[in-house]
This record gives C-alpha cells, sequence and structure tokens, in this order.
C-alpha cells in the first residue's frame, strides 16, 4: 500500500484520506485503536463486540431449561417469577417440562447405577 503524507492539526487532530476511509469502511464515529510500536504510530479499525442482552423472557427460559431436576426447577422458580415471568408463557419452554425432569433421588439412582454398569467413580454433586 502507498504511504501518505497528512499534517497534524490543532490538538493533534488528523485527518484520514477519504479514499482510505472508503477502502477500511470506517465512517463518522467509527472507533480506531492506536498504538506506538518500533517507532511509528499505527491506527487500525477498531472492533467492537457488544454482548447480546437476554431480555427477561429467554433468561426465565434458560433458568428453567437448564434445571436438571424437579427440586432445581423449584429454586428458579421464584426467580422466574420476580422477572414477571409465568412458565406456561415462555416461549420455547415444552409444555409440562417440569414433570419430565427426575426428582434428585432418581438422578442420584441413574448415577449410580451408571458407575456399577460402566465402572467409574460418581460424579460429586
Amino acid at each position: 500500500m502507498a504511504s501518505t503524507t497528512i499534517k497534524m492539526g490543532k490538538r493533534g487532530t488528523v485527518v484520514l484520506p477519504s479514499k482510505l476511509r472508503k477502502q477500511l469502511g470506517l465512517i463518522d464515529g467509527s472507533l480506531l485503536t492506536t498504538e506506538v510500536k518500533d517507532g511509528e504510530i499505527r491506527i487500525r479499525p477498531a472492533y467492537f463486540y457488544e454482548p447480546e442482552a437476554w431480555s427477561d423472557q429467554r433468561r426465565a427460559f434458560f433458568l428453567l431449561y437448564n434445571s436438571m431436576t424437579k427440586e432445581e426447577w423449584d429454586e428458579v422458580l421464584p426467580e422466574v417469577l420476580a422477572l414477571g415471568m409465568d412458565p406456561s408463557t415462555i416461549e420455547g419452554l415444552p409444555p409440562n417440562h417440569r414433570d419430565t425432569l427426575p426428582t434428585n433421588a432418581e438422578l442420584n439412582e441413574r448415577e449410580r447405577k451408571a458407575v456399577v454398569t460402566f465402572g467409574r467413580e460418581p460424579l460429586s454433586a
């Protein structure tokens, strides 16, 4: 890439030539990263990642859907209700999902049988 000479203005302002801005897809307000390396000032586009903000319904869905046992469901239910969510109206959550979950005792029994069958140590809680 050919180099271009530009002039620094008052307060250190630098104007990037329009050809360069277009080439890099920079628009008004674009973020740039600067660094000094080997006696050079390097400027490059900064890519900013903004994590997804979950809605209350999405949070409630994950809290309930990821419950492993009926008891765990019952533990997170107050948090879901505090979000103003009714489990029966949460999109994507199967109807009667809680009824499909094992109890803690049933899950422990499954694990015990797996240990006997496969001969490994049980997972610690």
